[in-house]
C-alpha cells in the first residue's frame, strides 16, 4: 500500500508517537522511510536550552546556548536579521535538528528498518514537509497533531493542519 513515507519530527511526544507509528507502517509494508526535521526558528534561547538539557545533548550546545543567552537575553531565533546582526551561526538548530533526526533514524534501524534516509529542511516546517512530499515521491506523511512550537500554532494554524490541507498523499496525524 505504501512504498515511500515520509516521518516529520520535531523531537516533541507527539512526533515520536507518529516516528513509532510510521516506523510500523514502514515494516508492515516493506516502504522506504524518511524522516526530516525542519529546525524552528521561532524558538527563543531558554527554550533551546530547556530542551538541550532534557535531551541530553553534548556540553557544546549547551556552551553555545549559555553563550547567546549572555549576548542578548532577549534573542529570538526565529529572525535571521538577529543571527546576521549579531554576527551568530545559526549553527545551533542545525547541531539541534540533526540530534532529533539521528536519535530518530537510530530508533528506525533498531526496529529493523534499513532504507531509512534523515534530512533537516530549512524554511518554514509545512512548506518544507510539503516540498520534501513532492521531491521524494511519498505516498504517506506521519506527523504529530501539535510539536514544539505549540503556543504559535494556536494563533497561526499548526503545521499539520496546514500539511493535511496541502499534501496530495496520505495524511496521518498522530496525537
Amino acid at each position: 500500500m505504501f512504498k515511500n513515507i515520509l516521518c516529520s519530527t520535531d523531537g516533541s511526544d507527539h512526533s515520536n508517537k507518529a516516528l513509532e507509528l510510521a516506523i510500523d507502517l514502514a515494516k508492515k509494508y516493506d516502504a522506504s522511510l524518511l524522516i526530516l526535521h525542519v529546525p524552528h526558528r521561532s524558538e527563543n534561547i531558554d527554550a533551546l536550552q530547556r530542551f538541550a538539557e532534557i535531551e541530553g545533548l553534548g556540553q557544546q550546545v549547551n556552551t553555545e546556548i549559555r553563550r547567546l543567552q549572555s549576548m542578548d537575553p532577549g534573542l529570538n531565533l526565529a529572525t535571521g536579521s538577529a543571527f546576521q546582526d549579531s554576527g551568530i551561526s545559526p549553527g545551533l538548530l542545525v547541531e539541534v535538528g540533526q540530534h532529533i533526526i539521528d536519535g530518530a533514524r537510530g530508533r528506525a534501524e533498531q526496529n529493523g528498518l534499513e532504507n531509512v534516509d534523515a534530512r533537516l529542511g530549512g524554511g518554514d516546517p509545512a512548506d518544507s514537509i510539503l516540498s520534501c512530499i513532492n521531491e521524494a515521491n511519498i505516498d504517506c506523511v506521519v506527523m504529530g497533531s501539535r510539536g514544539l512550537s505549540d503556543i504559535k500554532g494556536l494563533f497561526l494554524g499548526s503545521v499539520s493542519h496546514k500539511v493535511a490541507n496541502h499534501a496530495t498523499c496520505t495524511c496521518i496525524t498522530v496525537k
